[in-house]
C-alpha cells in the first residue's frame, strides 16, 4: 500500500467524511431555522430518521463520479455534476415524502399499488431504450425512496415524526445541504486538495509509448492544470543510451527503462497509474502489464487505437478529458466476489421459481420432440480453468459428433474464420443439422441456458461474465485468452449484449477481459438489463 494519500482510499475517505458531516449538519441547522429543533433532542426515533434522510442528498456522489480523482480537478465539470447529483437526490427526497405522506394509501390499497408498480416497470422498462441513463438513476432514486420508507417503519414504531412528512421543512433541510455542500466541496478540493497540498495530491503517472505520445499527454495535464506528475517513460525494450528525452514547452522526462522493470519502477517512484499508448506491445504483454497494475492497485489507462473494438462498442473514460480505456484495479476483489454471489442468488432463485412452469413446458416438448433426457450436461471450463459440470435444456440429437463444431471453433480461436468486418455476417454455426426442431426455436430464444441458473446457485457459475468454454477450446488458448477464466463464467455477459455472435474471437477476448478488470454491481445490472432485449431481439442465436 502506498503511503501517499493520494494514491490510497484516504482522498476518497476525506471527501466521504466531510460530505456526511456538512449534510447531516445542514439538515440540523435547517430543523433549527424551522423551529422543529426541539424534535432531535425529544424524539430519538426523529433524530435517527432525520440523520438517515440527510444521508440521501448525497446518495448520488457515487454515480456522478464525484468521489473519481480525475474528473474532480475540472471545477466547472465538478460544479456541473454536484448539480446534476442534488438533483436526482430532491427527486429521492420528494418520493420520500410521498411515501411518508401516503402510508395510509398504501395499507389500504396496496393491491392497486402493487399493479399500478408492475404497468410502471413495463412502461419504464420499453422507454428505457431511448431514456436509459436516466431511467437508470430514476430506479435508483425510486429504490432508495422504498428502502427508506421500509427503515422508518421499523425504527419510528409509535408512527413516523410529523416534522418527517413536512414537505417546507425538508426543502429548507435539503437547499441547505445543497448549497453548503457545494460550497465544501469548492473549498475542500479546488483550494485546499488542490492548490495549497497540490504537492502531496499530485498523481504520479508513468507512460509506455513514444516521445509524441508522452509529450501531448504532459502538455495536456500541465495546460489543463491537472493534479497529476509525469514521472518518466518506459519503453519495450532499454534504450540504455538514452537518459532523458525533452519535449517541447521544455518538459523534460526520464527514460526509467523497459517495462520488464516495471514492479521496481512502481515500488520506486510510488505511481498511481500507468498510461499505455505504445502500438508494438502483443497482446501477452499488454495484459502481463494489466495483471500486475491490478495486483499492484494501479489504474491502467489505454490508448484506444490498441483496442478498437472496446472504442467501437463501449463508451470511453478521459483522462483529464483526452478519451482513454480504463482498466481499473480490483482492490477488494474477495469482498465483491462474495457480494456478487449474493446479488446472483437473490435473483436467480426467485427467477428459476417463477420459470418453473416454462421450464416444464420446455421440458415436456423436448421429451416428445426426440428421443433423450432433457438436460444436456457436461463439461466446462470455469473459474482458474477448474472444470464443471454445466448444464443447458438439449437442443441436439443424441449421440451428435461434436466434430463439426470442434473443427469450427479450432479454425475460430486460430483466427482462420472471418466475417470481412461485416457484422451481419454471423461468426457461429448456422442451420446446424444435429439441432433438433424445438432445440432450434429455444435457442432462438436462448432458452436452452436457463438450467444455468442451477449453476449460478450452487456457485460455478454467475449471472453475468465471460461465457464458459470447453476443455478442446480451453487446449487451443494462447496463454493471454485463458485470463478470461480468471473469474466465474456467466450466464450472459459484455460480449454477449455488444457483440455475441458478430465480432471475432480476438475480440470477444477483449471484451470479457474488459468486464473482468471493470466489473461492478452495476455494470453487471446494465448487462442484466440489455440482455433482455438481445433475447427479444434474437440478436446473434442461431
Amino acid at each position: 500500500m502506498k503511503n501517499k494519500l493520494s494514491a490510497s482510499d484516504g482522498y476518497n475517505l476525506i471527501l466521504l467524511a466531510a460530505d456526511l458531516a456538512v449534510a447531516a449538519g445542514a439538515f440540523s441547522l435547517g430543523l433549527w431555522l424551522t423551529g422543529w429543533s426541539f424534535f432531535l433532542w425529544r424524539d430519538i426515533e426523529a433524530t435517527i430518521g432525520f440523520i438517515v434522510l440527510s444521508l440521501v442528498t448525497i446518495s448520488f456522489f457515487q454515480s456522478y463520479r464525484l468521489y473519481n480523482y480525475h474528473f474532480l480537478y475540472s471545477r466547472k465539470e465538478h460544479i456541473k455534476n454536484l448539480l446534476k447529483a442534488s438533483g436526482w437526490s430532491f427527486l429521492t427526497l420528494g418520493l420520500i415524502v410521498f411515501f411518508l405522506n401516503s402510508s395510509t394509501l398504501l395499507e389500504t390499497n396496496f393491491s392497486l399499488f402493487l399493479i399500478t408498480l408492475l404497468c410502471g416497470a413495463i412502461v419504464c422498462l420499453f422507454l428505457s431504450r431511448y431514456f436509459w441513463s436516466h431511467l437508470l438513476d430514476f430506479l435508483m432514486a425510486f429504490g432508495m425512496a422504498v428502502f427508506f420508507f421500509g427503515i422508518t417503519g421499523l425504527v419510528c414504531k409509535n408512527g413516523i415524526p410529523v416534522c418527517m412528512t413536512n414537505e417546507f421543512v425538508i426543502f429548507i433541510c435539503f437547499l441547505l445541504a445543497s448549497i453548503l455542500l457545494i460550497i465544501n466541496r469548492l473549498f475542500l478540493v479546488h483550494i485546499v486538495f488542490f492548490k495549497w497540498l497540490r504537492r502531496r495530491f499530485r498523481r504520479q503517472i508513468v507512460i509506455i509509448g513514444s516521445d509524441s505520445d508522452v509529450a501531448n499527454i504532459t502538455s495536456h495535464i500541465v495546460a489543463n492544470n491537472a493534479p497529476f506528475w509525469v514521472v518518466g517513460t518506459l519503453g519495450v525494450q532499454a534504450n540504455r543510451d538514452l537518459k532523458f528525452t525533452r519535449f517541447k514547452k521544455n518538459f523534460i522526462k526520464e527514460q526509467l527503462g523497459s517495462i520488464d522493470n516495471l514492479p521496481d519502477i512502481v515500488k520506486k517512484y510510488n505511481i498511481d497509474d500507468i498510461i499505455i499508448t505504445d502500438e508494438s506491445i502483443d497482446k501477452t504483454g499488454l495484459f502481463s502489464i494489466l495483471d500486475y497494475c491490478t495486483s499492484a492497485g494501479i489504474n491502467a489507462w489505454f490508448s484506444p487505437k490498441l483496442l478498437p473494438i472496446i472504442k467501437m462498442k463501449l463508451s470511453l473514460e478521459n483522462f483529464s478529458g483526452m478519451p482513454m480505456i480504463l482498466l481499473c484495479s480490483q482492490k477488494h476483489s474477495g469482498l465483491f466476489n462474495r457480494v456478487k454471489y449474493c446479488f446472483d442468488v437473490l435473483i436467480s432463485l426467485p427467477l428459476l421459481l417463477l420459470l418453473s412452469p416454462l421450464l416444464l413446458f420446455i421440458a415436456v416438448a423436448i421429451k416428445r420432440d426426440s428421443p433423450g433426457p432433457v438436460l444436456y450436461r457436461f463439461l466446462a471450463i470455469g473459474e482458474n480453468g477448474v472444470t464443471y459440470t454445466m448444464n443447458k435444456f438439449r437442443s441436439m440429437r443424441v449421440e451428435s459428433d461434436n466434430k463439426i463444431h470442434k473443427d469450427y471453433v479450432t479454425q475460430l480461436i486460430k483466427g482462420e474464420i472471418d466475417n470481412n468486418g461485416s457484422e451481419k455476417t454471423p461468426l457461429k454455426i448456422v442451420d446446424d443439422p444435429r439441432v433438433t426442431r424445438v432445440g432450434r426455436l429455444i435457442r432462438k430464444f436462448s432458452m436452452d441456458e436457463l438450467p444455468q441458473l442451477i449453476n449460478v446457485l450452487l456457485g460455478s457459475m454467475s449471472l453475468v461474465g465471460p461465457r464458459p468454454c470447453l476443455p478442446y477450446e480451453f487446449e487451443i488458448y494462447n496463454d493471454w485468452h485463458k485470463k478470461r477464466t480468471s473469474v466465474r463464467p456467466g450466464i450472459t455477459g459484455l460480449w454477449q449484449v455488444t457483440g455475441r455472435s458478430e465480432v471475432t474471437f480476438e475480440d470477444m477476448i477483449l471484451l470479457d477481459l474488459y468486464y473482468i478488470y471493470n466489473r461492478n454491481l452495476v455494470l453487471d445490472f446494465n448487462i442484466l438489463f440489455e440482455t433482455i432485449f438481445v433475447v427479444l431481439e434474437k440478436k446473434g442465436a442461431y
